[in-house]
């Protein structure tokens, strides 16, 4: 039974009555923000809005568990992060078969401009750039989301800041 009081319900976790924050505000707040921290990692405006609707009817689900986690917004990424590489891999198992190109979708001019640049980072690199300075996350968090050590998180947070240096200082010199 949940009770709901404006941005909070009321779930019995271990006995007692608790009051936690309800998934309507959670998502009202953090849903953008999981779709442009996705986007600006795989790429893909539509593979993104999907990924993250397919996790966020899933912490939906959960909430009463997911609301309870540490980050519940990073268990909203991992899962959305998971289906879109799922998405992803049976995609080009599907072009690979078909020999079918699929255009890349037109991004907006921002973030395409934003994208050519992230895009020569690896992809460890792309998404803790993602997670750190879009959705915000510390480098504790992200560590737990990406099953890496912080120490991991750190180091590739500098080789990226590095090498997006290094990119920007060759585009300024052209």
């Amino acid at each position: 039974m949940n009770i709901v009081s404006g941005t909070l319900v009321g779930v019995v976790q271990k006995g007692d009555l608790v009051f936690v924050e309800s998934f309507e505000a959670w998502y009202h707040r953090e849903h953008d923000r999981v779709v442009a921290t996705l986007l600006l990692t795989t790429g893909s405006p539509d593979l993104a809005a999907e990924s993250v609707d397919e996790a966020c009817s899933r912490a939906l689900e959960r909430w009463s568990r997911v609301v309870a986690m540490e980050s519940p917004t990073g268990w909203v990424y991992r899962v959305a992060l998971n289906h879109a590489r799922r998405i992803a891999r049976r995609t080009t198992i599907e072009e690979r078969l078909t020999r079918k190109l699929v255009p890349r979708p037109d991004l907006p001019a921002s973030v395409s401009e934003i994208w050519e640049l992230v895009r020569e980072l690896s992809a460890r690199q792309r998404q803790v750039i993602m997670l750190r300075h879009v959705a915000d996350l510390p480098e504790g968090e992200i560590a737990g989301i990406l099953g890496i050590s912080r120490g991991t998180v750190s180091s590739t947070l500098h080789d990226a800041h590095q090498r997006l240096g290094r990119l920007l200082g060759d585009e300024n010199e052209s």
